[in-house]
């Protein structure tokens, strides 16, 4: 190995000394090709500075590969500051000059806006001249406007067509999103196995959307078993890139403990990225961070901030945590009207606890006339999805007779089912009915197991009714102290009717 000038060279390399010497000529390839050295860090350190240099003067003087690298450079900000506006204007001297790479990076200006104003019919253009000369990218652009109508009409069988091409060119983006169409039956017959092996295909060639799916096919075992460790590998490898929805995956592993160990830190970390990228879901969950202080104080105003951020950016949790925030002043005023209109959005986009939070405004009458049968249509939906509250909310309409006839043994039915999916309003409710005998014979024993279920789960309710157990022996021994505890943890919940039964204990 030996040194020229400012450039490490070896055997293999002596090809960057030949380049250097052609680029200080003022030959408009050797100068692309030194600038590509310097971007790249290829028998050099990693120099933007010095790659603007070079790519500028290769543009100058005409080289089409030249102008388009030069706008890659001021579209990024690398080696100068962010100016989309000179990122346009070499990327159209690139264009006309009918290079394929000017022609997809044009096309990307029109779609984003980026330096001109957005125009969906110039952008699929531009797509289709550089897909036409061969540009892999282009190639997988050009697909994805036939997939989704962007500037041209929706064409499936164009869209498979074009990424199978992108995909064949060496396209990892190709390769995904080709897979997308497998795993889906976009344009092919469905296969999920060939959607796999093209996930992994771009996975490895460091895509970072086919390492998001890779990830989700190894988190929800598709095609494969269910494998967490894998799958936050994969996620990782993806975040590290940059790409917003695995920022808020990786998060979600770290929050809840799959493939790794719990860290609500990271987890914390995670999502503030991925919402300051402007990700929904990562906003959704960042404001959740704050409301519960998980890696970070809790803080409601914040709480609020973001869940506001994610709402408006059309995240249906987002939706529906904004529409809590007003219905109990959380981090701003209630207003239950607001809260009516939140959790209407959140609900109309398919939300389980969107359509249990509308619900329970048509219920009680919050920011909204009361009606019992508009709260049981949307308790019926929420239930359908497996809300297990709302079919604790559904067993109660029936107990009580609210927007049904009264009926013991159905409020019965759907306590149970809340309660076994470990809902501790359900649990409680379950264990009244087995006390009182509704819809069920009575069994103070088995009231004295949902009882102590709720307690477990810390329902308020649950508290005062465990302790009542203890007070008077229903379904288990005497107990006063741990009545005592009880009835003061149900209490400190808000539960006013234990200070009654630890009166009569003190009385006693």
């Amino acid at each position: 190995m030996f040194y020229y000038k400012d450039i490490i060279l070896d055997k293999i390399n002596l090809n960057k000394l030949e380049c250097s010497e052609s680029a200080r000529k003022g030959d408009p390839i050797a100068q692309y090709n030194l600038g590509s050295c310097y971007q790249h860090g290829n028998g050099v350190i990693k120099d933007y500075n010095k790659a603007l240099l070079w790519y500028s003067k290769s543009a100058n003087n005409g080289y089409a590969l030249g102008q388009n690298n030069l706008g890659e450079l001021y579209e990024k900000g690398f080696g100068c500051n962010k100016d989309y506006n000179k990122a346009f204007e070499w990327y159209s001297k690139s264009a006309n000059y009918e290079c394929a790479e000017g022609q997809k990076n044009l096309g990307n200006c029109y779609y984003y806006g980026r330096g001109i104003t957005k125009d969906y019919n110039k952008a699929f253009e531009l797509y289709l001249k550089s897909a036409n000369n061969g540009c892999a990218l282009g190639q997988n652009s050009l697909g994805f406007c036939y997939k989704n109508g962007i500037g041209v009409k929706k064409d499936y069988d164009k869209a498979v067509e074009w990424f199978f091409k992108a995909a064949n060119n060496g396209c990892a983006l190709g390769k995904n999103n080709l897979g997308v169409c497998y795993r889906y039956g976009i344009g092919v017959t469905k296969d999920i196995n060939k959607a796999f092996d093209l996930y992994s295909e771009s996975a490895n060639d460091g895509c970072a959307e086919g390492q998001y799916n890779l990830g989700n096919c190894y988190y929800h075992g598709i095609i494969t078993d269910v494998n967490y460790n894998k799958a936050f590998e994969w996620y990782f490898k993806s975040a590290n890139e940059g790409f917003n929805p695995t920022q808020y995956n990786l998060g979600y592993c770290y929050q809840y403990g799959k493939g790794v160990a719990k860290d609500y830190n990271k987890a914390f970390i995670l999502y503030y990225k991925s919402a300051n990228n402007g990700f929904c879901s990562g906003q959704n969950n960042l404001g959740l961070c704050y409301e519960r202080g998980f890696g970070t104080n809790k803080d409601y105003k914040k709480a609020f901030e973001w869940y506001s951020k994610s709402a408006e950016n059309g995240c249906a949790e987002g939706q529906n945590n904004l529409g809590f925030c007003y219905e109990k002043g959380f981090g701003t005023n209630k207003d239950y009207k607001k809260a009516f209109e939140w959790y209407t959005k959140s609900a109309e986009k398919g939300c389980a606890i969107g359509q249990r939070g509308l619900g329970s405004c048509y219920y009680y009458g919050n920011g909204v006339s009361q009606d019992y049968k508009k709260a049981i249509e949307w308790y019926v939906k929420s239930a359908g999805k497996g809300d297990s509250i709302a079919k604790n909310n559904l067993g109660c309409c029936y107990l009580y007779g609210c927007g049904f006839i009264q009926n013991y043994e159905k409020a019965f039915k759907w306590f149970s089912r809340s309660a076994n999916d470990g809902c501790s309003l359900g649990q409680n409710a379950l264990g009244y009915c087995y006390e009182k005998g509704f819809g069920t014979d009575k069994n103070y024993n088995k009231a004295f197991e949902w009882y102590l279920k709720a307690s477990n789960n810390g329902d308020p309710k649950g508290y005062y009714n465990l302790g009542k157990c203890y007070h008077y022996g229903i379904g288990t021994s005497i107990n006063i102290e741990e009545a005592i505890i009880l009835y003061n943890k149900a209490l400190d919940k808000g539960i006013k009717d234990a200070t009654n039964e630890l009166n009569k204990i003190l009385k006693f």
